[in-house]
């Protein structure tokens, strides 16, 4: 499996991606009640619909050509944040989250890496606190959101 940053031609697969993702999340977050059901918000559908705004900040996983996952970074100033990491549910148990996740840190160059979880998300916290990652005080006032921190120790 390889990590690398994804090209204009992977535009089809971010968006392929961003709208599972994105779909099982409001889908979670309608059934606890956090969500209205009903279409993507519009936010959410041009991120789908415009993959390539965020082509810069894109890491996919592949094996054997074929992309299992990715992670979209937010580097702007400040500490590097993951805001969607997400692995097609077909390769789950490959180790494309790890390695995503790992590629995100190794990206942040000694920066802190943030992320906000949903606490229902089991598999990914126990994989974010595998790598280091701890719970903060939430900077996010969405409730059964969980605000977590990569520490660098470089």
């Amino acid at each position: 499996m390889i990590v690398e940053p994804a090209r204009p031609e992977d535009a089809a697969e971010v968006s392929r991606l961003l709208r599972d993702y994105l779909t099982v999340t409001e889908q979670e977050k309608a059934e606890r009640g956090l969500a209205p059901e009903g279409p993507l918000p519009q936010r959410y559908q041009d991120e789908i619909d415009h993959p390539e705004t965020l082509l810069a900040d894109t890491l996919l996983a592949r094996a054997d050509g074929v992309v299992l996952g990715m992670v979209t970074l937010k580097t702007e100033a400040g500490p590097v944040e993951i805001k969607r990491l997400w692995v097609d549910p077909q390769a789950r148990g490959t180790g494309a989250g790890r390695a995503l996740a790992s590629a995100a840190i190794d990206r942040a160059g000694g920066l802190p890496v943030t992320l906000t979880v949903w606490e229902w998300r089991a598999a990914p916290i126990a994989l974010y606190r595998s790598l280091g990652f701890a719970e903060n005080e939430s900077w996010d006032d969405r409730d059964h959101l969980l605000c977590m921190t990569f520490q660098s120790s470089k």
